[in-house]
């Protein structure tokens, strides 16, 4: 009897303190939208887009983009002509304007890599450009890649020939070296001159294009504030996109237009990056920024794809962004550590605990984890679950494709949402921005990074082309993929998002991801990712 009274006693003890501490489910609503923006993006895949528009929601702000149906999909260019129509009826809504040149000029990003705008095109430009000024409008134009297109043939038999002819002009002309020069003129033979001499029209189309914007900065006399900045797609230390690059900063600097007029490092995250500019500019804040690498060499490495070392583009990105370095955590806004794993640094033990420590004493940090090979062994993603890091007190996460791709999502992340703490924090505030860091958790780790590589050769085992599925295939695609990063999400979430409070009292109580592929290629996918959440109340 005495046995029965004290387990009846210990149940009722564990029901009433289960009572206390039940979660309350509450629904959270996204942060209010406070001001718009309009966006003519790179192109429409997800990253260009509507990511852009997630961070939108972030950043109060509502990022309007044309109808989709006007922008282009993969091979398909936009619809230029149709999206300057709409561009004239709809930019005087808006006080201030994002727009991708490219996509108005040559249909789209990959277009830059094979279209040769004519200078009636480029004429042509120039004239419905001034039908579509807004109050401020800010224009961003992409220098080609250094690598030849490899849908075009028979120039891409030819793409690392191209790529050393590229690098070594550029060479030549900084040092007029003997020996580069005779090496030089060995690829020239080597390469086709109709197929050399595209290759350079590219650059020289791209030149003055931008030498043409430019000079409408010099020549504006309309009350619009316009601005340009101008990008560089997948390149490297030397070549002709970097020679671009040299020859359009000289005329900045010749013409004084340094406060109109920037080059950055990058593509795919100017969008961000400009939305992240607005956001800091109507609030005018300038956040403090410490940089923290895993590795003493990280600073200097020049990842692959890059014209810059790692350092030298977030110092690029901050400056861009209207931010400063500071040297000291107690005085920085947010912490960003920069982790590049390649053959000479493994992710180490020490790093993750680094990592951890930071997020128990700084207020906010934010990481870039990339992989110089592509690798997921080389990220520091698996050590953060070994080691229990709270990966929900992340302030941003970034680790896709190329260093400038990463490292401005992952800036422009921790500005706005640094930046909206200030104003006031909230659960909802706290919840929006996690939902995005595990979007990008998601793709950039684990679709980039597990899945992508696996499922490239067990679609091509049965005789499907990656890069261009038929429709059937495409849809059997997705349905593996969505299965897979379901599994994912499930694991992230129980091993380590749901057990530790995000903000406060509040956890996670679900995660749900879908999955589609945007383009008729496996390239990239795009996420939605929801989550639900619950306050935790503790006895009184």
């Amino acid at each position: 009897m005495r046995k029965f009274i004290l387990l009846l006693t210990a149940v009722l003890i564990i029901t009433y303190s289960v009572t206390l501490l039940r979660p309350a489910q509450i629904q959270l609503a996204t942060p209010q939208l406070e001001d718009e923006l309009l966006l003519v993006p790179l192109d429409s895949r997800p990253v260009c887009s509507t990511m852009v528009q997630k961070l939108g929601m972030l950043a109060g702000i509502n990022v309007i983009v044309p109808p989709k149906e006007l922008l282009d999909n993969y091979q398909k260019g936009a619809e230029q002509e149709k999206l300057w129509q709409w561009l004239q009826y709809t930019t005087p809504r808006y006080s201030e304007s994002i727009i991708s040149a490219d996509l108005l000029l040559h249909g789209s990003l990959l277009n830059t890599r094979q279209h040769l705008a004519s200078q009636l095109e480029q004429e042509h430009f120039r004239e419905q450009l001034q039908k579509v000024y807004s109050q401020k409008l800010t224009l961003f134009s992409i220098i080609p890649r250094l690598l030849v297109s490899d849908e075009v043939l028979p120039d891409r038999w030819y793409q690392y020939h191209l790529m050393r002819y590229s690098q070594l002009k550029d060479m030549v002309e900084i040092n007029n070296d003997y020996a580069m020069t005779a090496k030089l003129m060995e690829f020239t033979k080597d390469i086709p001159s109709e197929i050399l001499h595209k290759y350079e029209n590219l650059y020289t189309q791209s030149e003055s294009f931008n030498t043409m914007l430019l000079n409408e900065l010099c020549t504006n006399s309309s009350a619009t504030a316009l601005e340009l900045l101008i990008g560089q797609d997948d390149s490297n230390p030397f070549g002709l996109p970097h020679r671009t690059a040299k020859h359009l900063q000289n005329l900045i600097i010749r013409n004084k237009l340094t406060s109109q007029a920037n080059l950055t490092y990058g593509a795919d995250e100017i969008g961000a990056l400009l939305l992240a500019r607005h956001y800091l500019r109507t609030q005018n804040f300038s956040p403090r920024i410490k940089i923290i690498y895993s590795s003493p060499r990280t600073e200097f490495k020049h990842m692959p794809y890059m014209a810059a070392s790692c350092g030298a583009t977030l110092r690029n990105q901050i400056e861009l962004l209207g931010a400063k370095l500071t040297e000291e955590s107690e005085a920085a806004d947010f912490v960003l550590y920069v982790h590049c794993g390649d053959d000479d640094n493994k992710p180490r033990v020490e790093q993750a605990r680094e990592l951890k420590k930071l997020l128990q004493t700084a207020k906010h940090v934010a990481l870039i984890d990339l992989s110089a090979n592509f690798e997921a062994s080389e990220m520091l993603l698996p050590l953060l679950l070994s080691e229990d890091v709270e990966l929900n007190k992340l302030t941003a996460y970034a680790g896709w494709n190329t260093f400038s791709n990463s490292s401005g999502t992952a800036l422009s992340q921790a500005a706005i949402f640094t930046g909206r703490l200030r104003e006031h924090p909230t659960p909802e505030l706290c919840a929006t921005n996690l939902n995005f860091t595990i979007e990008r958790i998601l793709e950039d780790y684990y679709y980039q990074k597990c899945i992508h590589p696996e499922l490239r050769p067990y679609l091509e085992s049965f005789g499907t082309t990656p890069t261009n599925l038929e429709p059937e295939e495409k849809q059997a695609t997705e349905y593996y993929i969505h299965k897979r990063l379901a599994l994912a999400a499930e694991y992230l979430f129980y091993r380590n998002l749901c057990r530790t409070p995000f903000y406060e009292n509040y956890y996670l109580t679900k995660l749900t991801v879908g999955a589609r592929l945007p383009w008729n290629r496996i390239f990239e996918v795009e996420l939605d990712v929801h989550t639900s959440v619950q306050e935790l109340h503790s006895a009184q």
